[in-house]
């Protein structure tokens, strides 16, 4: 069964997300904050250390063309499997509520629309198979759970603070962008800031507004929006004496 956008497997994929975020959750029902974060900061370094795994075996892929300055970790998911360790050990509601919210709809719009590389493929055909693939998945799982797991109870007031936050990650990827692109002459575009030819929600974006990196900013409304709606299911449980409220 070949793996495309909304194919049976990657639906099916998803459903796996959810039965291991129920079974995970009733796992941590009866633990106690700390042993909650343990648990994730433990997934979030594997996460990171399957990543790294993940590129090294990429790079030795002969039906690749691996660039390391094009594969830093600076894409939105990357930020996010780091800034989770922050959020989990420091438990800043914000923090929280950006990883929180923008893991889930990160990790969902890398899998809406992959590199082609990763798409048309078996799952275990090799690690463009399940490489690209196993790793968002993973920041779903991590991403639910701090709220699923009565961590965080996210907060309606923390939603501009997010957005906020994903907008300065976006500049400063930006101006990255820029530098490396003057030092290199290579083409980096972390966060796209410099468009994505092909993906016609991009294109469309940038023929509203012809400016980059400007031509992005716009998809912050319907980002908040969805926010808000991801921030209204995280609040239909209460959480327990020790969940981190705003």
């Amino acid at each position: 069964m070949l793996l495309s956008v909304f194919s049976p497997l990657w639906i099916i994929l998803f459903g796996v997300d959810a039965v291991l975020t129920v079974i995970i959750t009733l796992l941590l029902k009866n633990k106690t904050i700390d042993e909650k974060a343990r648990f994730m900061t433990a997934l979030a370094v594997f996460n990171l250390l399957y990543w790294v795994f993940y590129k090294f075996m990429l790079a030795k892929e002969p039906t690749f063309i691996f660039r390391p300055i094009m594969e830093l970790p600076f894409h939105l998911c990357n930020i996010n499997s780091i800034l989770i360790l922050f959020a989990l050990n420091t438990r800043k509601p914000a923090l929280l509520n950006f990883c929180y919210c923008c893991g889930i709809l990160g990790a969902f719009m890398a899998m809406a629309a992959p590199d082609p590389e990763f798409v048309n493929i078996p799952l275990f055909s090799g690690i463009k198979g399940y490489g690209y693939w196993f790793y968002h998945h993973i920041i779903v799982i991590q991403s639910v759970l701090l709220v699923s797991s009565g961590f965080y109870r996210p907060s309606y007031k923390e939603v501009p603070k997010s957005a906020l936050i994903l907008v300065s990650i976006y500049f400063v990827m930006f101006l990255i962008n820029l530098l490396l692109r003057t030092l290199t002459g290579v083409p980096v575009n972390y966060l796209y800031s410099f468009g994505l030819p092909g993906n016609p929600v991009v294109e469309k974006l940038y023929h509203i507004l012809p400016v980059y990196p400007l031509y992005l900013v716009p998809a912050i409304i319907p980002t908040i929006g969805l926010c808000y709606g991801l921030v209204a299911l995280g609040r239909i449980g209460k959480g327990g004496k020790d969940t981190i409220h705003s």
